[in-house]
């Protein structure tokens, strides 16, 4: 995974992927020939959110962050030396404050003192390639021209390789593969920048070297006569669960009636997320509102209520 950006020396950015590099793959689907067995559009948006809800410390680096390139924040000096992102009350203690895990340790370019100051020469510099001096930071020695790459290891959140039975693989005459739609950059990396006005470039990134590396196993000649017995008899069932997701928008509304047409067999969980309908860079577009609030000029809300009616109850 390659992150691509060409700053200015006047440039003063904070560049980063959003949380689980998963985040970069927009749809994936599964399929057995030109069969589709899942479908899973807005998958980054699922992952994401699974992330959030589910995952590791945010207080991390953990396993997770150099793996899937998972983590919150972190106590930090380099890079943010300040306690307070005012320039005018800035004191130039090293005092310890939150940076962000992904930013400081697993991958992206930063030259600004904190998140909030984008206008003071410091930070952590290029991520993986090796961070310079806070010194150095401003004038982009051994930052300009250099794109970081890192490289990633997931376990794709699709059902059929969540489940615990084997995939009889040998017996799917190779016709089972894996298709994955790479999200727009707006989608999945976060881009602060001060300076940039006179730089058309935008950030992107890219991917190379994709590897599938599974666990196989071989069996005896019982094993095959016994599967190919229950293939011809009434089959060899392989259950699964997926994801099925919907997207509606409310416009101004402040109540939403919304009807969602679903088949399926049973239904173990059911999710509801607001989030920005465009993604932009300047935003963690990713993540879900906080504050819900419809109306400009309008002190901040929060949703109040829901619920969920499925057939009369």
């Amino acid at each position: 995974m390659q992150l691509i950006y060409q700053p200015l020396t006047t440039d003063r950015i904070a560049l980063r992927f959003q949380n689980n590099i998963q985040s970069c793959f927009s749809r994936v689907r599964l399929l057995y020939g030109s069969t589709p067995l899942e479908d899973i559009p807005n998958y980054n948006v699922i992952v994401r959110s699974l992330t959030e809800w589910t995952g590791a410390d945010a207080l991390g680096p953990d396993q997770t962050s150099v793996t899937d390139g998972i983590g919150g924040v972190t106590p930090t000096v380099s890079g943010a030396v300040f306690s307070d992102a005012n320039t005018s009350t800035q004191t130039g203690t090293n005092v310890p404050i939150l940076g962000n895990v992904r930013q400081k340790y697993i991958q992206g370019l930063h030259t600004c003192a904190t998140a909030l100051d984008v206008t003071t020469p410091a930070g952590f510099g290029s991520v993986p390639n090796g961070p310079v001096a806070n010194a150095n930071v401003g004038t982009f020695v051994g930052i300009k021209g250099v794109n970081p790459i890192r490289r990633y290891q997931v376990q794709l959140a699709l059902g059929l390789m969540q489940q615990e039975k084997l995939l009889p693989t040998k017996f799917m005459a190779s016709q089972l593969a894996i298709e994955i739609t790479l999200a727009q950059p707006s989608e999945c990396i976060y881009f602060n920048a001060n300076g940039s006005a006179a730089n058309p470039i935008q950030p992107t990134y890219t991917i190379s070297n994709v590897n599938l590396i599974p666990e196989i196993l071989e069996f005896d000649a019982s094993y095959d006569e016994s599967f190919l017995r229950g293939l011809q008899t009434n089959g060899v069932p392989i259950k699964f669960s997926t994801w099925n997701n919907y997207r509606f928008s409310n416009g101004l509304s402040s109540t939403a009636n919304l009807q969602i047409q679903e088949r399926s067999r049973s239904v173990k969980a059911i999710f509801c997320m607001q989030r920005i309908s465009n993604a932009i860079l300047a935003a963690d577009s990713g993540a879900s509102y906080f504050n819900t609030d419809l109306l400009s000029g309008v002190a901040g809300t929060t949703l109040q209520d829901y619920q969920y009616r499925i057939g009369g109850r």
